[in-house]
């Protein structure tokens, strides 16, 4: 991708110097121009590439009970995060409102969306801090800890009967496990 931003930004400043050396401008115009294009044309792609990165997070949010592909794009060794099984191991369930307590739903401190009802969730053993699942998934692959308190995560810390109660509950959403 940083080439990609190179080649976005470096072509049409060297092209723009160039038409510019031609028509007879002096380079200590050139370059003013070609620097003033050159931060322009930078942000603009930085620009272009936040956008790409919301609307992608837009649409995991628009589609929760899509297909659980999340795992399945993630490559297969993590770069400093979990690896899939630990990640697989965390309990998942479909998101139910508290209705006693009056207080707010839960929020993804991920993606900073609301979790709604019937959403896929995944909670933390060892804080048991609430996130979509997608979002916690891709987070876990590049990081150890939880994204709101940064205590450790470890799935081994999950007992066994919870395993195999989020099996179960996985079969009753219809869900891989």
């Amino acid at each position: 991708m940083p080439l990609k931003l190179v080649l976005a930004v470096v072509a049409p400043v060297g092209l723009t110097c160039c038409i510019l050396k031609l028509a007879g401008v002096p380079w200590p115009i050139i370059i003013r121009i070609g620097g003033v294009l050159l931060v322009f044309l930078f942000i603009a792609a930085l620009c272009q590439r936040a956008q790409a990165r919301a609307r992608s997070q837009r649409q995991l949010l628009q589609d929760p009970e899509g297909d659980r592909s999340s795992m399945a794009a993630l490559p297969r060794e993590p770069a400093v995060g979990l690896d899939r099984a630990a990640i697989a191991g965390l309990p998942v369930y479909k998101y139910e409102k508290l209705r006693c307590g009056g207080g707010e739903g839960h929020e993804c401190a991920v993606c900073l969306a609301e979790v709604r009802p019937k959403e896929v969730v995944k909670q933390l053993p060892a804080c048991t801090h609430l996130f979509h699942d997608r979002c916690i998934d891709e987070w876990l692959w590049s990081h150890r800890t939880c994204p709101v308190c940064r205590s450790p995560v470890d799935a081994s810390t999950v007992p066994s009967v919870q395993v195999a109660a989020r099996a179960m509950q996985s079969v009753r959403l219809g869900l891989p496990h």
